[in-house]
């Protein structure tokens, strides 16, 4: 009989409190994010340069904004906020693209693509601590644990119409949210099951979804800088034994952007 793979901790190995229980860890060490962020930007700077040709060859269906609205697109980068599931130990950081449609009301819809990295806090890891040893006979090793998240939501936007650069905005996403839980395989001396490679349910496909404000300032035609904040819910409750269920799972972040679009 084969039991789940195990992580790769960042602390010292620890033994379990039953040492028949694999030990578990983080495997994302902090560089391997850095280095996936470096690589997202790359492609969002991409994308983006992509989105600002694009938009350039959309031509309004009239003159002005009052006639056709705008579509703007473009990359932002933000960093979650220490709370309740979200620790300070690990940098964490939110790396995506967007892309919206806004009538002449100010009113629009649009898609978002991300990559999540969220360290959690002491008391989530705890609870995921206690969901591993009750349903997969495993153990955290370590202080710290976090997962990585890539997310595809679509959203609705609104925007206040006021006189000067400054645009204030409110958007509200949902959709689906691929959690990684980022196990690796160990095998402690004394493991009496084991599986070769990625086990079942180390990652998972959740529903989950968002609400974001901020302030976008114009500086060029067609070229906004801004700051956000966000906050999103994530879905992930998974029942277990007796009272060890995996809870759902909610961060704020703060962040900034550059959009690309016509009017």
């Amino acid at each position: 009989m084969q039991s789940q793979d195990a992580l790769q901790g960042r602390a010292p190995r620890r033994a379990p409190a039953d040492p028949r229980l694999p030990i578990v860890g983080d495997r994302a060490r902090c560089w391997r994010p850095l280095c996936r962020v470096v690589a997202m930007a790359s492609a969002l700077l991409t994308l983006a340069s992509l989105a600002e040709a694009g938009a350039s060859l959309v031509e309004p269906r009239g003159t002005g904004r009052e006639a056709g609205g705008r579509i703007e697109a473009g990359p932002y980068l933000a960093f979650p906020v220490p709370a309740r599931d979200v620790g300070g130990s690990q940098l964490g950081v939110d790396a995506g693209a967007s892309l919206s449609t806004l009538s002449s009301e100010g009113m629009g819809v649009g898609i978002d693509f991300a990559y999540h990295y969220w360290p959690a806090s002491s008391g989530y890891r705890a609870a995921f601590d206690r969901y591993l040893r009750s349903n997969r006979l495993e153990s955290l090793d370590g202080s710290e644990w976090a997962c990585s998240v890539f997310q595809l939501t679509g959203h609705l936007r609104y925007e206040l119409s006021l006189p000067g650069a400054g645009r204030p905005w409110l958007q509200v996403g949902a959709g689906a949210y691929r959690v990684d839980y980022n196990l690796d395989e160990r095998r402690p001396a004394g493991t009496y099951s084991w599986v070769v490679g990625r086990g079942l349910g180390n990652s998972r496909l959740v529903g989950g979804g968002y609400v974001g404000s901020g302030l976008d300032m114009r500086v060029s035609p067609g070229v906004s800088l801004g700051l956000d904040a966000t906050y999103h819910y994530l879905w992930m409750r998974h029942q277990g034994w007796g009272p060890n269920d995996l809870p759902d799972f909610s961060v704020v972040t703060i962040g900034t952007h550059v959009l690309f679009g016509r009017e």
